[in-house]
């Protein structure tokens, strides 16, 4: 067998057989890596261990790249993309939707360049990643605290000091008192951020999507500078446990304001997505622990897997994820020009929906379907009083002062 960077050429097809089913979850919102990972872990006997973690890999890389195509045309987010719906959204409302894309792969594709310059210069230096996590480890809901004063303090109405306290509510009863799964944090994602605007849609007087200008973005080297300051807060995953890829999105994107560079920003969170992604899997090597639930299924069936596999296999994906996206978010315009947008955020509405009642069937159904209400009511009072939807990023930020204060 012909070997290459610590993998083999079949492991390249798996790698690609990945890729295909994470272009599949990332086009339909609702639709999680996890979800593919617990379906597909049965058939890791037929696969091969060293087959299944490439497969893996390809899939939740190209996931979070072609959950662009969605978060910007529709307006549904992943749980990791939620912060940089509304912007890129808001492009395709002005015929820029294709450029705000591909502005988010690009940041993406910058992320994961990034991210294994730093996994190589940490290695170079033998940095002590838990020792680093020690020292920082109680200051970090101090930060959380001052963050949330500096929210209170700059609020513009009443409505966004509510949105931001009912969020946090609503995050320590789900998150902090309540088990989480995966199919919890998908119902609450796509109940504050991506039902609104799909709400919205509907009530809008023009039935189709703007035409969209077909053109790719000019590129600015700030946005090589946001992208590498994107990817260094994403490398925060790899040692803080309790806080996820969206509380650091929604962190950066307080320090990189999207009202001053909409397109900037966009590239930012496409690199900190990515990031956030990489930086979990590579905190099997780092710590021996993963970030994410892909990850954790790496560290399970193989704990010692090599880093020369892992840095490969995510190379190679991002590669072919960005390719992938740069050319089908063509033919997506090209499809939902000719539909009726009423109509196709009709079904996504039924689709999420269904999502979480099929996804939650053996996991507290009532409870999940009064959380996706819940959610749904929290992100319409934001929505329709006009308040910045990023308050609602609280719904993580509250529970993560009280785990790390526990």
């Amino acid at each position: 067998m012909v070997k290459l960077f610590g993998g083999t050429i079949i492991s390249i097809v798996y790698l690609i057989l990945g890729v295909s089913c994470g272009v599949i979850t990332g086009l339909f919102p609702g639709i999680h890596p996890n979800n593919i990972v617990a379906l597909s872990f049965l058939l890791i006997s037929y696969f091969g261990v060293d087959n299944y973690i490439p497969f893996l890999i390809g899939l939740v890389i190209t996931h979070y790249f072609i959950n662009f195509i969605p978060s910007a045309f529709l307006g549904v987010p992943d749980d990791e993309t939620s912060v940089s719906v509304l912007p890129m959204h808001r492009l395709t409302l002005s015929g820029n939707g294709y450029e705000g894309v591909i502005l988010a792969g690009f940041g993406s594709y910058l992320g994961v360049i990034f991210s294994i310059i730093i996994c190589l210069f940490l290695i170079l230096l033998n940095f002590d990643v838990l020792s680093f996590y020690s020292s920082i480890k109680f200051s970090i809901p101090i930060i959380l605290i001052l963050f949330i004063i500096y929210q209170i303090l700059t609020a513009k109405s009443i409505w966004e000091i509510l949105v931001i306290f009912l969020s946090g509510i609503f995050g320590i009863t789900v998150l902090y008192f309540n088990l989480a799964y995966n199919i919890t944090l998908t119902a609450i994602f796509t109940g504050m951020f991506g039902i609104p605007l799909l709400i919205n849609n509907l009530r809008l007087k023009k039935c189709n999507i703007k035409s969209q200008i077909i053109t790719f973005p000019e590129f600015k080297l700030k946005y090589l500078k946001s992208s590498l300051l994107a990817t260094t807060v994403g490398f925060f995953r790899i040692f803080l446990p309790g806080v996820s890829g969206a509380q650091l999105n929604y962190i950066l994107s307080k320090i990189l304001k999207e009202e001053k560079d909409l397109k900037n920003f966009i590239a930012s969170q496409g690199s900190i997505v990515l990031s956030n992604e990489v930086f979990s899997l590579l905190a099997i090597t780092f710590i021996g622990i993963g970030r994410s639930g892909v990850a954790r299924v790496i560290q399970q069936i193989k704990p010692d897997v090599d880093i020369n596999l892992l840095l490969f296999s995510i190379l190679i994906s991002s590669t072919m994820a960005l390719i992938i996206l740069v050319i089908l978010s063509k033919y997506v315009l090209i499809f939902i020009k000719k539909v009726s947008l009423k109509y196709l955020s009709l079904f996504f509405i039924m689709f999420c929906s269904l999502v979480i009642v099929v996804g939650s069937y053996n996991l507290y159904l009532i409870y999940h379907i009064i959380v996706y209400i819940t959610a749904i009511c929290i992100g319409l009072i934001a929505f329709n009083s006009k308040s910045k939807l990023s308050y609602m990023m609280n719904v993580l930020i509250f529970p993560t002062i009280l785990y790390f204060l526990h």
